[in-house]
C-alpha cells in the first residue's frame, strides 16, 4: 500500500499533468478505464492507481512513470532509477537511500520473486 505521502505526491503530479495537456479528468478516466470519481481520488491523494493503471498514463502523457509517482523537486536532484521508485512508490518502501548494489540486490530478488508467482500461477492454471 502506498504512504500517504506518497498518495499526494501522485495526485500532485497528475493534476499537473491534466492541466499542461489542457485535459479533464474525465477524458482521463475514459483513457485509463476508471471512473471519474476514482481519478478525483487519485488527485485527492485517497488512492492510489494500479501499477497498470500508472503505466497508461505515463504513455499517453508521454512522461516516465517515475515523473507521475516521485515528487518533482527530488528528482531533479537524484538520478534514482525508475524501478526503485515504482517498487517504493507501490509497496510504501524506500529503498533510494540503498547504496547501488544493494538497490539493485532488493530489485533483482523481488523480480524473481514475482517471476516465480507467475510461473506458479501459470503451472497452476495451464490447459
Amino acid at each position: 500500500m502506498a504512504t500517504s505521502e506518497g498518495k499526494e505526491i501522485m495526485g500532485r503530479n497528475i493534476k499537473r499533468l491534466l492541466k499542461q495537456h489542457g485535459m479533464t479528468a474525465a477524458k482521463l478516466s475514459e483513457i485509463v478505464g476508471v471512473s471519474t470519481a476514482t481519478i478525483s481520488d487519485w488527485c485527492n491523494g485517497k488512492t492510489y492507481p494500479r501499477i497498470n493503471k500508472i503505466e497508461l498514463m505515463a504513455d499517453y502523457f508521454g512522461v516516465s512513470k517515475s515523473e507521475l509517482v516521485e515528487d518533482p523537486n527530488e528528482v531533479a536532484n537524484t538520478t534514482v532509477s525508475e524501478e526503485p521508485a515504482l517498487m517504493a512508490a507501490h509497496w510504501g518502501l524506500d529503498i533510494t537511500s540503498l547504496p547501488d548494489d544493494e538497490r539493485q540486490r532488493v530489485i533483482d530478488r523481488a523480480k524473481a520473486y514475482v517471476e516465480g508467482l507467475i510461473a506458479d500461477y501459470e503451472d497452476h492454471h495451464a490447459k
